[in-house]
Parts: C-alpha cells; structure tokens; sequence
C-alpha cells in the first residue's frame, strides 16, 4: 500500500469502502420516506459512521486512492456492487459513481462534498486503473457514470502482471551507446520517467537496451501503446518499464509519477516530452556500429568483414545470429558448423526481409552486371556506385572527409527512361552485386487518404531499411517524388507536406535508395539534387536488341536452326521489356505443340506486342514474318 494509490493488494481500503457501502445503503433505505440531502452524508447517524471514520484516518490513503478502492469494492464483493446500484438509483449499474462516492466521503472520510465529486470525476483522467463508464441506454450526468477498473486496474489489483501486451527483455550486454546511455540513466535515477527520442525507432529501442544494461534489473518490460489506449505504469521494484510510442499520432498525457516504478518512453522526435527530460538516440558512430557486433557475441573476423556493410542494432543482430544457426543446421555442407561470413550476411538479409512489413516486396533475383544489356556509359555509371558504396567508409572515417549537419552517408540513384528500358533489371542487378535485398515498395500499401498516414508509413519504410540489408526500389517514383505544386486547397497543401517530408528523408537517410521513372520532368528538382547518381536509360540500338533477344530465346536446342535474331532486331525497334515478353511468349506456344521454337512462333507473339504497344502491324512492317503469320491464320 502507498500514500498515493491502493497497492498491489488493495485488500483493507477495499474493505473498508464494502462497509461504507453497506452501512450507507441502511441509512439510505431507512431516509427514503423522510428526505435528505445528498450533500450532506448523514448527518444524523454521525455516531454510525465514527467507527470508520477512525479507522480511515489510520490509513495513509490520498483522496485517489480511496476512489480506486471503491471501484475495486465493486469487483470484490457483491454485496457492495448491489449497495452501490441501491445508492445510485439505478438498477442497470453496479458501480460507484461519482455522487455517491462523494457522499460516503462525506460521512466517513471528512471530506467536502465538492472538492469529493470533482476528485472522483477527474480521477480516470490521472490514474489508467480507473475509468468512467456510462450506463447503457441512459443520458445521465457525469456524476451517474460508473467508477469501474480499467484491465490493468483489475490486473494490478489482483497480484496479476500488467504487461497483457508487453515481453520483459534482457539486457546483460556491455551498452553500445555508452555516453548517451549513462546521460539516460541519471536522469531516470533523478525524475523516474524519460523521453528517449528519435526520427528511428530501432535506435530508440536500442539505448533503451544500453540504458537497462546499466541498472540493477538488466532488462525492461517492453509495451507497444496503441491508439486509444491509456499509459501503463510501471509497479514499484519492477524492471524499468519502456513503452514504445511510435504508432501514436500525438503524445499521450503523462500523469503525475507514482511510486518509485522507472518508466521509459520511446518516441518519435515529433513529440514534444514538456516537463519532461528526454535524452536524444543518435545514429550509430562507426565505433558503435562495431560495438554491436561484439555485443552479439558474434566472431570477430565476421564482424571485420560485414560490420561496414551491415549497420544493425543489438537486438538485430541478434535475430541475425539465430537465424544463421537455423541456415546452418539446414546445409548439407557441414550442418552445425559456425556460420561463415557468407552465411551469416544471407541470414541478416532473411531476418531483415521480414521485418520490411506490407509496405514492400522482396524482389529475388540472381541476375548480375553481366546479364544486363546497356550501353557503356550505363555500365560505368552503375560501376561508380557500386564502387561508392564499397569506399563510404573510408572516405568519412579514414581519409576524414567532413561530414555537414545532418547530411546522410547513404547513396541515391535515379533511374529514367521509357518502360521497359531495363530500370527494373538494372536496380535487381545492383542489388546483387551488393549483396543485399531489393525491395519494392508497394504503393498501394504506402499512399493513404488520411492526413499524416502516408509519412508514417514512409518513415517506417525508411527507418527499417537503414540497417543496410536492401534497396529501398521506388518504381513509378513520380507518384509520391511529384512535383510540389501551388496551394489551391488542402489538398495541395497536403501533398507538398508529404512531398516535404521526403525530402527531409532522403537527405538523412543513410542506406540504398533508387528511384526510376519513364517522365523524369515529373520528379520534384529537389530530389535530383539529393541524386549521387542520375542515369537515363534511352532505347535499345540495333545490337542491344540482337543481344536482348538472344538472352531471352530458349537453348539453341530448344529452338529451329536458322532463326534471324538480327532480323528481328533490325526491323522490331522493342524495349528490353517487350522483347522479354515477346521471348516468353514465343517460348510458350512452342511448348504447347511440344516443339522446337520456330519464326510461326515468333510471328504471333511479335504481332502481341505490337499491338500492345500501338506501333504499326502490317505486312510491310512484319516483314519476312508476315508468311507465318498468313500460314497460322
């Protein structure tokens, strides 16, 4: 039991107010034909209620404490459920209410009938145990709603745990982020809540784990809050509680700290923490970036080879090593070994892949540089980001190159030109030849109607993909990296808002993005200026178009001696996408007669295209094409 609230156990309060109730409803009962006055409690029977009254007085009970008692009453005894519903006149509720707590304060607790009421009517606005509850199918005053116990109210009050919907999570590491982790821990030593603030939640998340590493508990109750829901505390003698705010649209109310709990919130650096202290969780130094990876546990020369690659936290990394040992009980190639470093980077990208979300698709491919047809000056551009990536660490941190405030280390593309000109290829090639995942982001899933929405789901789009396992893959780019646009109506202003927030994004985003489009005009010019590389991809030539169509055809033998590959490239002036399809489908109907691809099959899926992209079919535009398709017909 404490001076502010019941305590655990709640068991002498809760009782007193049982007797309160009861002997309130005698007194009731035997006045219903006299009259009374509510305000006054019952000034008749005061030698009744001196007893309680005694007793009251020898529990160190504020006023909010006594209102959770009463509530607890209800749940514990039938008795004083039924005596309250007799109190309130309404037989519909067996709950205290507001007026009727006031009036037993009165006669047993020496209250003011005023100064009661108005603590019983703000009490659920401080105390997430309690809330006011109207009764069913009645417009009645607040003062007649129920006083009723929220779940976490029942839970604490009946010794059960109030993490329904949290994980206690250890924390026996060395801290990564030592400085700012120390800063965290006198603060909550000293004011018993902290703001622990970022644009990333998994950077929040981590210096919550480096802060818990510090204190005696070495380890947190970790609880997501959801919309509508209210703030848990956290119990005395308890690990630190961390609620993670980040799917709140605005920060909850804080309420006034109870007991000597440690309470943590991690939000987002939107959110103003007020009176509150909060404590900054930056992104990882190089220093701390490798810290992680000793704090994992994990072999030191795997750490020396993907640690630059790799920038994951604690928690991630451990994910990582577990899923590694799954890889490697898997393999025919000597099951049960420790993972190697090739390993252990497919196992960060499987992890990483499924912490992605809805919001996009892991594009797999095994395509490389050398299956991609495009001309010189693609193959070098793709080549010089492929190798910046590869120097980025030694160009900020050995050759000490300065870094401005606030500017990314990340690498941006952009990708244009016309459909199917081999942006898509290009982007699964790049991804490859780093090594990473490609994940294209589904805009459907991303662009929402409801103000504020689409940055959100953005902002976790981001977040989670600067950990370095993917390619953030914008296809169609300029349906959210649009021009912004003058502010006609709200629309428009919320558009640029979303726009805005993009920018700001991209500039402090520290891993892979590329963008393609087939109208580069369409982009916003603030987002080419962000652009470590721009590269337009025009229409195959001549001899592109011979080796696209040689890639995509079946084996040789799969296929009728004597095609003309550069007929068809001479004459069919296609995208690398419409050859593909033409290629396929070719591919397709020859496999349906259960022969060899020949020019019949060509003619007919050439024709396809054709008319899919609207350029001229007739006899002089097929060409020597034109007899097999006559001969099909």
């Amino acid at each position: 039991m404490t001076a502010m609230g019941i305590g655990a156990a709640g068991g002498r309060p809760a009782d007193w107010m049982r007797e309160a109730a009861l002997l309130a409803v005698a007194h009731h009962l035997g006045d219903a034909e006299t009259g009374y006055d509510p305000r006054a409690g019952w000034p008749e029977h005061a030698e009744d209620w001196r007893p309680l009254a005694r007793r009251a007085a020898e529990l160190p009970l504020s006023v909010a404490g006594w209102i959770e008692a009463a509530a607890l009453a209800a749940e514990r005894f039938p008795d004083a459920a039924a005596a309250f519903s007799i109190l309130a006149d309404n037989a519909g509720l067996h709950l205290p209410t507001p007026a009727v707590f006031a009036r037993i304060a009165v006669a047993g607790l020496g209250l003011g009938h005023d100064a009661a009421l108005a603590a019983a009517l703000v009490a659920p606005q401080d105390n997430p145990r309690l809330e006011l509850a109207q009764p069913p199918g009645a417009c009645l005053p607040s003062a007649q709603w129920g006083l009723r116990l929220t779940p976490e109210g029942l839970a604490r009050s009946f010794r059960g745990q109030p993490r329904m919907q949290g994980d206690f999570i250890p924390a026996s590491h060395r801290p990564v982020m030592l400085r700012p982790a120390r800063a965290a821990a006198r603060i909550l030593a000293a004011d018993g809540t902290l703001w622990l603030r970022s644009p990333s939640r998994r950077m929040t998340l981590q210096l919550a784990a480096d802060l818990a590493a510090l204190m005696p508990a070495r380890g947190f109750d970790l609880v997501a809050l959801r919309p509508g829901e209210p703030l848990p505390l956290p119990d005395d003698d308890a690990p630190p509680l961390v609620v993670d705010l980040f799917a709140l649209e605005t920060p909850p109310r804080i309420p006034a700290r109870q007991g000597s709990g440690a309470l943590v919130l991690l939000a987002p650096d939107r959110f103003d923490a007020g009176r509150l202290r909060a404590v900054d969780a930056p992104p990882f130094t190089p220093a701390e970036a490798r810290a992680a990876w000793d704090a994992a546990g994990i072999d030191a020369a795997i750490a020396d080879a993907l640690a630059p690659r790799f920038q994951l936290t604690l928690a991630e990394l451990l994910a990582a090593r577990h899923e590694a040992e799954i890889l490697g009980s898997l393999a025919d190639d000597a099951p049960g070994d420790r993972p190697d470093a090739a390993r252990f980077a497919a196992a960060i990208r499987a992890a990483g892949a499924r912490r992605m979300g809805p919001f996009v698709t892991n594009v797999r491919s095994e395509v490389t540089l050398d299956d991609l047809v495009a001309g010189r000056e693609i193959r070098s551009r793709l080549a010089d980001a492929i190798a910046w990536r590869e120097a980025q660490r030694r160009v900020w941190t050995d050759m000490g190159v300065p870094v401005d405030a606030g500017e990314s280390q990340g690498l941006a593309l952009l990708f244009s030109g016309p459909p199917g000109g081999g942006k898509t290829f290009a982007a699964r090639c790049l991804a490859n030849a780093l090594g990473l995942n490609l994940y294209r982001t589904d805009l459907s899933q991303v662009v929402s109607k409801y103000i504020g929405e689409t940055e959100k789901n953005l902002s976790r789009i981001f977040d989670d993909a600067e950990a370095g396992h993917g390619i953030l893959f914008f296809d169609e780019a300029d349906a959210v990296f649009g021009k912004r646009s003058e502010v006609k109506d709200a629309h428009d202003r919320y558009a640029n808002i979303e726009v805005g927030f993009l920018l700001q994004r991209l500039e402090t985003f520290a891993g892979i993005v590329v963008l393609a489009t087939n109208l580069r005009a369409n982009l916003d010019p603030a987002f080419t200026r962000r652009m470590q590389f721009v590269i337009d991809f025009p229409m195959p030539q001549k001899a592109e178009r011979e080796q696209l169509w040689r890639r995509n055809l079946p084996r040789p033998g799969w296929c009728e001696d004597g095609l003309d590959i550069a007929m068809l490239a001479e004459r069919f002036r296609f995208a690398g996408g419409n050859i593909r399809n033409a290629a396929v489908a070719a591919a397709h109907l020859a496999a349906a007669e259960n022969a060899p691809l020949a020019p019949r099959h060509l003619a007919r899926a050439v024709i396809r295209e054709l008319e899919k992209s609207g350029l001229p079919r007739g006899a002089d535009d097929l060409g020597p094409l034109a007899r097999w398709l006559e001969e099909a017909q």
